[in-house]
């Protein structure tokens, strides 16, 4: 009689050897890399895209206001004003006259008979345009991300509202013979949003101003015609 044995299968484990887990390794790496690649560059693409918007709004702004602040000048329905007062004026800040119920800090003009003295200047510490008026006294903030701010005056020599010349600032200055400014601001990103440092030349006017840092900057200027002279 014969004897059998019954034997079960022999179970083996199997698993990943060490050249097939340093190949998984390897593709997870390479997938968080393109993942964090990714996500670096969309993010530095918003940042320079939010930089360049912030750069075309402020300018944009910063023009207008100082555009309707000028235009302003000299404004009376009731007769003549001197539309600007030079010895609180430079090349960097103009002091405009105007009739007006209040001042550019609304605070009235009722103690100074209607008249209000607002002086736009750049504050070039906290890289903003002011407006102080001549009542409230208060350098309030109205343009944001300036770096440099340029005014050029426009002079009639001849008496046709024509400016002959537009020269920088002096205290010698005729308020009535200016019938024009022009103004120009150089207006940054806000924030550094290139990749590395670059050497800039900005020209405002007859002014240069060098940078070398990441921020973008932008140049805006106008030339205002004053609308209330003789």
């Amino acid at each position: 009689m014969k004897r059998t044995t019954c034997s079960s299968p022999r179970q083996t484990q199997s698993g990943l050897t060490l050249v097939e887990l340093l190949i998984a390794m390897v593709l997870g790496l390479i997938v968080i890399s393109a993942v964090v690649n990714t996500y670096v560059g969309s993010t530095r693409s918003a940042r320079f895209s939010q930089g360049l918007a912030y750069i075309q709004e402020n300018g944009r702004y910063g023009i207008t206001t100082m555009q309707r602040g000028i235009r302003l000048a000299g404004y009376a329905p009731n007769g003549d004003l001197e539309p600007f007062d030079i010895a609180n004026s430079s090349s960097t800040q103009i002091a405009v006259r105007v009739t007006d119920l209040f001042d550019c800090n609304g605070v009235s003009t009722a103690g100074s008979g209607g008249v209000a003295v607002n002086t736009y200047a750049h504050n070039e510490a906290e890289k903003t345009i002011t407006c102080t008026g001549s009542e409230g006294a208060v350098a309030m903030p109205v343009v944001e991300g300036v770096d440099a701010m340029r005014l050029l005056w426009g002079i009639d020599a001849d008496d046709d509202d024509v400016p002959d010349n537009y020269v920088v600032h002096s205290s010698d200055i005729d308020p009535n013979l200016v019938v024009a400014l022009r103004v120009a601001l150089l207006v940054n990103s806000g924030q550094p949003i290139r990749s590395r440092k670059g050497e800039e030349k900005h020209v405002l006017f007859d002014k240069e101003i060098i940078t070398d840092d990441k921020v973008a900057r932008n140049v805006f200027s106008s030339t205002v015609m004053l609308r209330n002279i003789d």
